[in-house]
């Protein structure tokens, strides 16, 4: 009986020394992921449709790092977009994503700073590609969250099993460490006006070469 009670104590300090703190990395229906075209009005981005194997999320996460590019990928997709609900981030099951654990952290560490990316989930894992075939051009789509501290007022990181600290906004709150307003992914396609206007001009020099 001494024996069963001393391997699970240290099985149990095991398990603590190695609890990893998590986020709540689904987002909600007030903070929407839309897409659009690289430079184009936020009042022209559409909210993501949901069908299914359109994007991959992920999660960039640091201690104490504020930078973009400062940031570790976590290494694997955290999520896919819902074939239910339009702009919502899912697990592949179709249910919330409410405890991911960030690496090298511990439950209530609060100096934990973190970023989404979703990008088009033909290039998988790879989010580097996707972002390199979205500035390149091509219907293929890139976005980022801004950086948020995780809950440095509050509790820090959620506990190994869930629930995760809250990185998203709530409908009328005003927390600066919360991602607000979703994000976007974006795409370098012309817009049809843009491709109109292109294809006036150079129907224009034809024109003036035939006269010339």
């Amino acid at each position: 009986m001494k024996k069963l009670l001393i391997t699970t104590a240290a099985t149990l300090v095991t398990v603590g020394v190695f609890a990893q703190g998590t986020v709540w990395f689904s987002n909600n229906g007030f903070q929407k992921i839309s897409s659009g075209v690289t430079g184009s009005a936020a009042s022209t981005w559409t909210v993501v449709p949901a069908t299914a194997n359109l994007l991959n999320f992920g999660l960039f996460y640091g201690t104490g790092a504020t930078q973009p590019g400062s940031l570790t990928f976590l290494g694997s997709v955290s999520g896919v977009n819902s074939a239910s609900s339009a702009g919502l981030i899912v697990n592949t099951s179709g249910t919330a994503v409410n405890a991911l654990q960030v690496p090298g952290t511990t439950p209530g560490q609060a100096n934990v700073w973190v970023q989404l990316a979703g990008w088009t989930s033909s290039f998988g894992t790879d989010w580097a590609a996707a972002q390199a075939a979205a500035a390149a051009g091509g219907n293929n789509y890139f976005g980022t969250s801004r950086i948020v501290n995780v809950a440095p007022a509050a509790n820090g990181l959620g506990p190994a099993t869930g629930p995760g600290a809250i990185i998203w906004q709530t409908a009328a709150g005003t927390d600066p460490t919360k991602i607000a307003g979703g994000f976007a992914v974006f795409t370098n396609v012309p817009e049809p006006s843009t491709m109109a206007l292109a294809g006036l001009g150079m129907a224009a020099m034809l024109i003036f070469r035939r006269r010339k």
